[in-house]
């Protein structure tokens, strides 16, 4: 797993796995989260959570399709 934070957007990008260019399709669930789906399978291979401070500050973050992701412990690293 990758974790990439853009602090100027509030954005923290998730790839769980790397496929290639092409081979995933994008989708937003309720919550706003951009999902990064194989084309074929149709697993979870990555995500955008936006709005990542103010969510994580709030506390846990939930994304329906993957599960609750503690990622309070990172929050404080990119927040100091």
């Amino acid at each position: 797993m990758t974790l990439s934070y853009d602090k100027s957007a509030d954005v923290l990008y998730i790839t769980f796995e790397q496929v290639p260019a092409g081979s995933y399709i994008y989708t937003e669930n309720e919550n706003g989260d951009i999902l990064r789906l194989d084309r074929e399978s149709g697993k979870v291979v990555g995500v955008t959570l936006p709005f990542f401070a103010k969510r994580s500050k709030a506390g846990k973050i939930t994304v329906p399709e993957v599960g609750t992701v503690p990622f309070n412990s990172f929050a404080e690293l990119i927040f100091q």
